[in-house]
């Protein structure tokens, strides 16, 4: 094509030895995307929420129902370009005398000139308005995650479609939960009694409290999992898991009593040290590494 060689040299489009311009100045166009910041509290994103956002979005004019001029008077075709919207100019170049289609400059490509402007909207056929509209957020979504909001965009000009409204999401940090993916986790401190005797402890979940049991014997870093207490996925009725990572914590002060027990566990157990080939750490990131 002949307009994409004349790009390749800088000369732009437009250049059609008398034909007409690939896209006319009244063609339809669509209308422009819209997006929208949403926050959610973190449930809110697990389950899902109703949410109402309120955004702002250009609208037909109402008193001159979007032909730009005061009601009682209506748009003359333009003489420039006789109501085409655009005018040829001839220019010379390398190759030698082209015609360029621009552009009209007297009506800015609408081919028409209103003489009279609608005093609403200052000629534009436009006027800005604050919209509210209820939207249904899923369950499962995440910071990052967008909805699509159809046809609820800018309005399109000479007849075309409207864009789209994109809500872009941010979810709130918890105060205890973590996600990673579609699994919760939560750091849980128990006693060396739990720890090593076992029990039955009420721990906190996002459907509320729920008892988590503890084997005896339980190791520092350890990680149990809480089947279907996680993130439900999208568009589904499979929930990840909430996987509890126990820290066992070391009391700080003793009563005279407790002091004298451990003394005697203590020295029941012995005193032989033995150092571990792996660390905590490396077990916890095995477990999540798969």
């Amino acid at each position: 094509d002949i307009e994409d060689i004349l790009n390749m040299f800088g000369f732009g489009m437009g250049f059609d030895f008398g034909r007409r311009s690939r896209r006319s100045a009244n063609s339809p166009r669509r209308g422009a995307d819209l997006q929208y910041n949403l926050t959610l509290e973190f449930e809110e994103a697990v389950f899902g929420v109703e949410k109402e956002v309120e955004f702002a979005r250009d609208e037909t004019c109402e008193r001159c129902n979007g032909s730009k001029a005061e009601p009682g008077t209506s748009a003359v075709r333009c003489s420039t370009c006789n109501g085409q919207g655009e005018v040829r100019q001839s220019r010379q170049t390398l190759f030698g005398s082209m015609v360029q289609v621009v552009t009209c400059p007297a009506c800015s490509g609408g081919g028409q000139i209103v003489e009279t402007p609608c005093k609403q909207c200052s000629g534009r056929g436009i006027e800005r308005k604050n919209r509210k509209k209820t939207v249904q957020v899923p369950a499962g979504v995440d910071t990052g995650t967008r909805i699509r909001l159809s046809a609820e965009g800018q309005p399109g000009m000479n007849g075309g479609p409207p864009g789209d409204l994109y809500l872009s999401l941010r979810v709130q940090p918890h105060k205890f939960f973590k996600r990673r993916e579609n699994d919760i986790l939560l750091n849980l401190d128990i006693n060396i009694a739990q720890a090593t005797l076992g029990a039955d402890v009420e721990v906190p979940t996002v459907d509320g409290p729920a008892i988590l049991e503890i084997p005896s014997g339980t190791q520092p870093g350890k990680v149990l999992r809480m089947r279907s207490k996680g993130v439900p996925y999208l568009r589904s009725d499979r929930r990840g898991d909430q996987l509890v990572i126990i820290n066992t914590e070391i009391p700080k002060r003793l009563t005279a009593e407790q002091r004298e027990l451990m003394e005697k566990m203590a020295e029941s157990l012995g005193t032989e040290v033995k150092p571990q080939e792996r660390s905590i750490l490396d077990s916890v990131r095995d477990f999540f590494m798969g």
